[in-house]
């Protein structure tokens, strides 16, 4: 049988209406759902690509976060004095090492 468009016109719609009826091949439903299999894994890949660049985004946002913080700090110690650039650094260092070692001894001594 041809296409709708060689058939004679009552014949087409006939046709259309049984197509409607009986739905779709069992060939062309396994078709689709190897179509639907393959646009369901080409979905999941990409969803999953998307998410490790939105790690990655993340990652290089902290990264910039710290890089503007050193740089920060590096030109506020370039302007400093002698003097205040070592307290400065005792300050930091008191900080970031010592006050945390006294916080686990004390945790650790109750």
């Amino acid at each position: 049988m041809g296409s709708p468009d060689e058939l004679p016109a009552g014949a087409a719609g006939e046709l259309e209406r049984l197509r409607a009826l009986v739905g779709p091949s069992e060939v062309a439903y396994e078709a689709l759902r190897a179509d639907r299999d393959a646009a369901v894994e080409v979905a999941r890949s990409a969803l999953a690509e998307a998410g490790e660049l939105r790690g990655q985004i993340t990652e290089m946002s902290v990264q910039l976060s710290r890089a503007r913080q050193d740089q920060d700090l590096l030109q506020r110690r370039a302007q400093m004095s002698v003097g205040r650039l070592v307290g400065d650094r005792v300050a930091h260092r008191w900080r970031t090492s010592v006050v945390p070692r006294a916080q686990r001894l004390r945790f650790w001594a109750r």
